[in-house]
């Protein structure tokens, strides 16, 4: 009897342990199963999300090339000085004057890529910053930005049909790191994990100073003196800083000449010229017949006489009045604030290199080795004046 039991207790026992293992093997199975099922649908959207990103950067690229290779047909613009655009505002459609504002300020340029259209508005969008507060330069840069801007976004908005978010950014200075900027910038601010493209265009900039200006101070007789000096290592020091001034006072003459064209206000104020001859001076200013181009110059001179601090001890007569003295008068004082700009930042920037080249030129007396050195930082001081091509990104996201 007793041996029965014991029997059917270990029955009883060995049935529970293949019960068990049958439910193990049971959810194993199960999760077996559940991970062919599951595998494709998370290899499929971790592949379609490296897709979609693969495609995005195809696109961003091939987008940046088209906009920049690709024509516009009619750009349409408006240059109004901004001593003036109160006034247009308020004249109606049907106005009697002598002329519609349309007819006056209105240009336009026929077959132009969208690369000329944004390296001309980077001289056009010129602006300085002070606390916060900008001041473009040129008299003409809000119609001209403005228009831009519009056909830019209209040509994105076309190509990318709402698949994409975008920002395309242009920026440019005419001295690297100092001075004044033109910038455009269309579309949102972009998130940290976007895709970059950028390419580079030239601009219509034409840079007053060459390598032979620039190393006039460092002549052959001048760097002999320098070289044999007893103070052999102030007139070194010296010698270069007259050539960081030249290079400061050359970018100084072209970034005026961008925007303040004194020759030809001083032939307007002596009736010699009208604006239609002022041509690319103001890249492609309006004409109408009338004052119109004397009151446009008046303009263009105030414009100018804003971006001085140093202006505000005259007098509104003599601002305004458009007279050969008042014209040289503003165009040194542009001249001479660009110019004391450029050569702080050129000398600061540069000090640590001349003095390493100075104390190079401490060490040997090998004139060919001295010629080298005086070259090399010769090219450097140009290098660093020398406005780059302008910088045009586009991100996608």
């Amino acid at each position: 009897m007793q041996l029965k039991n014991i029997i059917s207790r270990q029955i009883l026992s060995d049935k529970e342990a293949i019960s068990s293992t049958i439910d193990v093997m049971f959810f194993l199975l199960m999760v077996s199963l559940s991970a062919v099922v599951l595998m494709p649908v998370l290899l499929s959207s971790g592949h379609n999300a490296a897709v979609q990103d693969v495609a995005a950067y195809r696109f961003d690229e091939q987008l940046l090339r088209s906009l920049l290779d690709s024509r516009v047909e009619g750009f349409e613009y408006m240059v109004v000085p901004s001593s003036m655009s109160c006034i247009v505002d308020i004249l109606p459609e049907n106005s009697m004057s002598i002329c519609q504002s349309n007819d006056l300020f209105a240009k336009e340029h026929a077959s132009r890529t969208f690369a000329d259209l944004i390296s001309e508005g980077m001289l056009f969008s010129l602006r300085t910053e002070e606390n916060g507060t900008y001041c473009y330069l040129h008299p003409f840069s809000s119609g001209y930005s403005e228009a831009t801007e519009r056909i830019v976004e209209e040509y994105l908005d076309r190509r990318i049909g709402g698949r994409y978010n975008y920002r395309l950014e242009a920026n440019w200075q005419p001295v690297p790191g100092c001075g004044p900027s033109g910038q455009l910038v269309v579309g949102a601010i972009p998130p940290d994990i976007s895709f970059r493209q950028s390419a580079l265009i030239s601009v219509p900039y034409n840079y007053a100073v060459s390598l032979a200006d620039i190393s006039s101070p460092a002549g052959d007789l001048k760097f002999g003196r320098a070289v044999n000096s007893s103070q052999k290592e102030q007139e070194l020091c010296s010698m270069f800083n007259e050539c960081i001034s030249q290079a400061a006072s050359g970018s100084s003459a072209s970034i005026v000449g961008i925007y303040y064209p004194e020759e030809y206000l001083e032939r307007i104020s002596s009736g010699q010229a009208n604006m239609a001859a002022m041509g690319d001076s103001l890249m492609g200013s309006p004409f109408c017949e009338g004052n119109i181009e004397r009151t446009i110059a008046i303009g263009i001179l105030g414009n100018a006489v804003k971006v001085t601090d140093n202006m505000c001890s005259y007098s509104t007569d003599n601002v305004t009045n458009l007279t050969e003295d008042n014209i040289s008068l503003v165009g040194n004082q542009l001249r001479q604030e660009h110019t004391n700009d450029v050569y702080t930042y050129l000398s600061g920037a540069m000090s640590e290199e001349i003095n390493s080249t100075v104390q190079a030129m401490m060490q040997t007396n090998d004139s060919i080795t001295l010629l080298k050195l005086r070259d090399r930082q010769i090219r450097y001081i140009l290098m660093h004046a020398r406005p780059p091509a302008a910088e045009v990104t586009l991100v996608v996201w």
